[in-house]
């Protein structure tokens, strides 16, 4: 038995090489059934892959905002950063209480940006330098043109709050570690460590920042404790498809958030039009060259059907002579699909140049790889080896008394 079966493939590789002008009409049949579906395909993930990543390439598309202040309890942020789907949660405080007057070294006019906490692995920060403690900032870049300052400089916040009917000022001097660049965010915004941004608004609410030095009017001490509730948040989500499942679950707790779902789910609805497209292409692309390799083979028993009860007088057994057909589909379905991908690859940067800037998107418009290609030949090879089943079954009930009758 054994032996049988390593004599398989070179007898049916033979048998094809015996009549190779119908072998190989079979194998360009499938190749051009299947180069079609291959470029499909190709524009398949190459569209797709171009519309995901433009979007995953923009932390804002990643953002959740909270409309309006809200009472958000420290609970709420430690249920909330269990959920796997969230990437980056930081509480935030009050609109008012985060606004400040930034002078930068050698510019007289004051400006009034607002505080944005941060922490490591911010994505919009992504590739900067993280400012700690209550010493250092990252600027925006229109910040940092109109106050004159840049990474290694010192800018002074100017802090004020109403205690009565007096008016009192606090001020720190922080030093610019980075700047965002201006196509991430054009905003006057200046981050901050989370803890400066706590000091700040406690400082407004009465309560002495020593580390600062700010003494506490009508404070209750100088307790540095976290606060009861936060305001607001700062919540990106692990990927772009965790968006609107976050922000539905989100507007169940009444909570009133904006995001860019509308981006992402006419981009998933591309993905899902387009793979719905390519199933439908390929099954029945699939089914017509299975059924069609199918009855050739078939056929092919008929017509050596005194070989097939020769190899049966010999010794083989039913199962090895019904395999033969089988692998035969296998090699013609993968010679094809081989055939099929090379040409597809080939074609692709013609392709590309031709579509390339549709719809303004940037990127190949058809990304077919060696790993799709192997893929595709793989599943060719199955199919084929299916369309021989047939065959191989009418082989396997020939009587050899029958086949050696048969001219």
């Amino acid at each position: 038995m054994m032996a049988s079966l390593a004599l398989l493939p070179a007898i049916a590789l033979r048998d094809l090489g015996h009549g190779w002008r119908a072998a190989s009409c079979l194998i360009l049949a499938v190749a051009v059934a299947l180069l079609p579906v291959l470029v499909l395909g190709g524009l398949r993930q190459g569209v797709v892959d171009t519309l995901i990543d433009r979007l995953r390439s923009d932390p804002r598309v990643l953002e959740i905002r909270l409309s309006r202040d809200l009472a958000l309890s420290p609970h709420w942020f430690a249920r909330m950063e269990q959920d796997p789907r969230i990437g980056f949660l930081l509480p935030r405080a009050r609109y008012l209480a985060s606004s400040v007057r930034m002078r930068g070294a050698d510019s007289r006019e004051m400006l009034e940006p607002r505080l944005v906490p941060t922490a490591p692995g911010d994505p919009l920060l992504a590739g900067l330098t993280i400012p700690t403690g209550l010493g250092e900032t990252v600027l925006t870049e229109r910040l940092s043109i109109a106050s004159g300052a840049g990474p290694g400089d010192e800018v002074t916040l100017l802090v004020l709050r109403q205690v009565g009917e007096r008016r009192e000022s606090a001020q720190v001097a922080v030093r610019v570690v980075d700047v965002l660049p201006r196509d991430m965010l054009q905003a006057d915004d200046i981050f901050v460590d989370p803890a400066l941004e706590s000091a700040i608004e406690r400082w407004r609410e009465g309560f002495a920042v020593p580390p600062l030095g700010w003494p506490g009017t009508e404070a209750r001490g100088t307790d540095m404790s976290p606060a009861a509730s936060f305001a607001s948040f700062r919540l990106y989500a692990r990927d772009i498809r965790d968006v609107p499942g976050l922000r539905d679950d989100l507007l169940r707790e009444d909570l009133d958030v904006t995001t860019r779902s509308e981006e992402i789910e006419m981009a998933l609805a591309v993905e899902s039009g387009l793979v719905w497209v390519f199933s439908v292409v390929t099954l029945f692309v699939t089914a017509g060259f299975v059924l069609t390799l199918g009855l050739h083979l078939a056929a092919g028993v008929l017509e050596k059907a005194r070989e097939y009860a020769l190899l049966r007088l010999m010794g083989f057994r039913s199962l090895v002579v019904a395999a033969i057909p089988a692998c035969q589909g296998a090699v013609i379905a993968g010679a094809g699909a081989g055939l099929a991908g090379a040409a597809a690859i080939l074609a692709q940067p013609q392709v590309n140049h031709r579509l390339d800037g549709l719809a303004g998107l940037e990127g190949p418009m058809m990304a077919l790889g060696a790993v799709q290609v192997i893929g595709a030949v793989g599943l060719a090879a199955l199919a084929g080896a299916i369309s021989g089943i047939v065959a191989g079954w009418r082989a396997a009930r020939l009587q050899i008394a029958e086949g050696l009758r048969h001219e």
